[in-house]
């Protein structure tokens, strides 16, 4: 009977942890680029690591920043993201 309780619980207790929700938001902008020359980029980025951030942003140094989204949860250590620039060619 012990045992049938332990794993009982031990799934419960994965069950309940496993359903944590996702903390996740996101900001739009536009960049008033239009027409045909326009360039869009999307990088991921790990958000723990400010080296990998200055990368990213250095790459794009003069490009219009129009999308950051971020992902976390309880279970995950740190942020990751997304942020997409644009510029007219």
């Amino acid at each position: 009977m012990k045992k049938i309780l332990g794993i009982l619980v031990f799934f419960t207790s994965v069950i309940i942890a496993g359903c944590q929700p996702a903390n996740m938001t996101s900001v739009m902008s536009h960049s008033n680029v239009s027409g045909t020359n326009v360039q869009t980029r999307c990088e991921y980025l790990d958000m723990r690591n400010n080296a990998d951030m200055e990368t990213v942003f250095a790459k794009y140094d003069g490009w219009i920043l129009i999308y950051v989204s971020e992902y976390t949860s309880d279970k995950r250590f740190g942020t990751s993201g997304v942020v997409c620039f644009e510029r007219a060619k």
